[in-house]
C-alpha cells in the first residue's frame, strides 16, 4: 500500500446492504503537500482514486488494478485544513457483470468531491 497509513487512515468502516461506508482521515503533514501546493495544499486526484483502491483493496482483502472508469467526475477540491475526514461511499453496480464494479461518491456529508463508475479486475 502506497498511501494507506501515511496519506490517509481508514477511521471506520460500515456495512449497510449492499452499500459500503468508509470513513478516512487525511494526514495534512504528508509531504505530498508540500508540492501540491505549498501554502495552498489540496489532495491530488490521483492520490484520490489511489486512496479509494486501497480502500477496497482492505475491505476485499485482495490486490486490485483500475480496468475502466465509464464515469470520474471530480467535483470540488479537497482542502486537508477543511477538510481531513471525509466519506467514501461504495455501492456495487448490480448490472454489471464484474463482481467489482462500483459507484463510489467521496463526500464530508455536505460537500461531494468525487462521483464514479469504475472497474477493477483482481492483480
Amino acid at each position: 500500500m502506497l498511501l494507506l497509513n501515511s496519506f490517509f487512515t481508514i477511521a471506520d468502516i460500515a456495512q449497510q446492504d449492499e452499500k459500503t461506508r468508509v470513513t478516512v482521515e487525511i494526514n495534512p503533514q504528508h509531504p505530498i503537500f508540500e508540492g501540491h501546493f505549498p501554502g495552498n495544499p489540496v489532495v491530488p486526484g490521483v492520490c484520490l482514486i489511489q486512496m479509494i483502491r486501497e480502500t477496497l483493496e482492505t475491505i476485499h482483502q485482495k490486490k486490485f488494478r483500475l480496468t475502466k472508469a465509464d464515469e470520474i467526475k471530480f467535483m470540488n477540491m479537497v482542502i486537508p485544513a477543511l477538510n481531513p475526514k471525509f466519506t467514501l461511499e461504495i455501492q456495487p453496480r448490480l448490472k454489471s457483470e464484474n463482481p467489482f464494479a462500483f459507484s463510489i461518491i467521496v463526500s464530508d456529508g455536505t460537500i461531494v468531491f468525487i462521483k464514479m463508475k469504475v472497474d477493477f479486475e483482481e492483480a
